[in-house]
């Protein structure tokens, strides 16, 4: 153990020593108390291991090592999850409606289905998130999300393909929330903000792939396999190989990444305790779920998400809207590359923009849906001859999951003990889950082609009613923390807690621990910064950026650099 302790010497003297304390002059009057049983996984390791926080060179190595064994993972999930969005979409252009003998009606409920299985699961796929080693349970869903999509090649009617879409569905649940636990078992609030964008910006590239593959399989002549059924072959097959990976090679947490001696794994802990929330505690606590209801900024990133995903049938529909606007198929699965592309470029300049600007994510999301509006103005008043300008409109939507993604992320951080976490998810969730159930009803058939309300109703419901949504958070979280602030100023927040362990003999041995191994809610830990985190205080973006940049050494890898770090200070 270094002599010298770090910042905070009190949260060293309870973590390293693990003295049992049996004064109570040593314990501070009003200190949390809490069972062994219930406090955070990472309480064990700290038992058993003994650290002090890590100096600014290992804090920079350990996150080198989890971006690199921790990040692809979750971008290429991401970017299969999106890629089997596009597969309904993709095939409905490469034959599904024919070969099904599908209505247009049928096919919109073929869309909404899978978000009904999506949305009811979403509960319970979070109860097993909570219970199970998150990667294990992940890695599960994946193969047998991957074997559902498999089973689209012999549907030939709606009755089939309604019930594997809901399947589907049910198993895709656990996705999302379950790459939203891990990233928070091993990043920063800083790093969190930027790394989700990265993310999501690989995830929203699948038009490029879906389209790229698209294109391959018109090309594929068997006979008996239509170009539809080879698509949803290569991306099931695809999405259960990952899954054997995913089971394989993912930590549950920092505490099992076999990467890490153990050391370092209580280091990676100690790293983001400025997260204020702790690694993971398996057991439901029911006052966490029920302070989650109470919450009101639960209940506004959950309307949020209902309003935001109000748009996201289109994704199903985007297909068929270029192919109407008088581009033909082939033409049609080449420009569906260029939504990828759009997509992407969106969510990295998000990223950027994070990095390089302070407590930015309410305005980044707001700036975000002015091209999301002006899309619905291309679509509602442009004549239908100018097909470029309407499938310009369509491409400018790419902008709409800036602000899904960064407000899904600011719901997860602002939310700390692990019941309420897992709760505020679901719940965020099921919110997406029936957005997407209403989305694609919005394409009535009595609308084509233009779908003139459509337009309308998006306009108002999924851009402006959610672009207000984000300022009363941004407005109302604010206020949380400037007094939050004020309290730590007057030292009214207290450090430590009190965990009791009840010993063979009966005897009760207390032990000062971090507030942090105590899997308190953000309502109970006053220390936590429930919005608007500082400006990259907890690592450097020059060493953030050097695991992700394999251009760095050449000439443009350097200018690049010093464009994300000209105003670092």
């Amino acid at each position: 153990m270094p002599e010298t302790l770090g910042k905070d010497a009190r949260y060293e003297a309870g973590v390293v020593s693990r003295a049992s304390i049996n004064s109570n002059d040593s314990i501070p009057a009003d200190a949390p108390k809490l069972p062994d049983r219930y406090a955070d996984e990472s309480y064990k390791l700290f038992s058993e291991v003994s650290v002090s926080d890590p100096t600014p060179e290992e804090a920079i190595r350990i996150r080198n090592k989890l971006i690199w064994r921790i990040l692809p993972f979750l971008c290429i999930g991401y970017h299969l999850m999106f890629l089997d969005k596009q597969t309904l979409g993709s095939s409905a252009v490469l034959g599904i409606l024919k070969d099904a003998n599908l209505s247009p009606n049928q096919y919109n409920w073929l869309s909404s289905i899978f978000y009904f299985g999506y949305m009811l699961a979403e509960f319970p796929q979070n109860w097993a998130l909570q219970r199970f080693p998150v990667a294990k349970w992940l890695a599960g869903n994946l193969v047998i999300w991957g074997g559902i999509t498999l089973l689209h090649i012999p549907c030939k009617n709606f009755a089939s393909l309604f019930v594997v879409r809901f399947l589907l569905g049910v198993f895709e649940a656990c996705i999302v929330p379950s790459f939203l636990l891990i990233m928070s078992m091993f990043f920063t609030y800083q790093e969190q903000a930027v790394l989700m964008p990265i993310m999501w910006s690989v995830g929203n590239g699948s038009p490029i792939t879906s389209g790229l593959l698209s294109y391959g399989v018109l090309h594929i002549h068997t006979g008996h396999f239509a170009p539809w059924q080879w698509l949803m072959f290569l991306c099931g097959a695809v999405t259960m190989l990952f899954g054997v990976f995913v089971y394989l090679l993912l930590p549950d947490s920092p505490l099992y990444a076999s990467f890490l001696t153990p050391e370092e794994r209580a280091k990676a802990i100690l790293r983001i305790k400025e997260n204020h929330s702790g690694i993971e505690q398996k057991r439901f606590k029911r006052e966490q779920f029920v302070e989650a209801l109470k919450d009101p900024k639960t209940w506004l990133f959950t309307g949020h998400a209902l309003t935001q995903e109000m748009a996201n049938g289109t994704t199903n529909q985007y297909s068929l809207l270029i192919n109407s606007f008088g581009f033909t198929v082939l033409q049609t699965t080449l420009l569906g590359a260029v939504l990828g592309a759009m997509n992407f470029t969106c969510l990295a300049l998000a990223a950027i923009a994070l990095y390089n600007t302070k407590n930015s994510r309410a305005w980044i999301s707001l700036f975000a849906y002015i091209p999301t509006a002006l899309s619905s103005v291309l679509l509602l008043s442009l004549p239908s001859h100018n097909r470029w300008g309407l499938i310009t409109g369509i491409w400018i939507r790419s902008a709409t999951g800036v602000p899904y993604a960064v407000v899904m992320i600011w719901a997860a951080n602002a939310s700390a003990g692990h019941t309420k976490k897992t709760t505020v998810i679901a719940l965020y969730h099921a919110a997406y889950g029936l957005g997407n159930i209403i989305s694609p009803q919005l394409f009535r058939p009595q609308w084509r082609p233009r779908y003139r309300p459509t337009w309308i109703i998006l306009l108002i419901v999924a851009a402006i009613v959610p672009a207000i949504i984000v300022l009363i958070l941004r407005i109302y979280l604010d206020r949380e923390n400037k007094r939050r602030d004020k309290m730590e100023q007057e030292n009214s927040v207290e450090d430590n807690g009190i965990i009791e362990t009840v010993k063979a003999d009966g005897t009760t041995e207390r032990q000062v621990v971090d507030r942090n191994q105590l899997d308190l809610t953000d309502r109970q830990n006053l220390k936590l910064q429930v919005t608007l985190p500082s400006r990259r205080t907890c690592f450097q973006l020059t060493t953030m950026m050097q695991p992700l940049c394999f251009i760095r050494g050449t000439k443009f890898g350097d200018r690049f650099k010093f464009f994300l770090l000209q105003d670092f200070h």
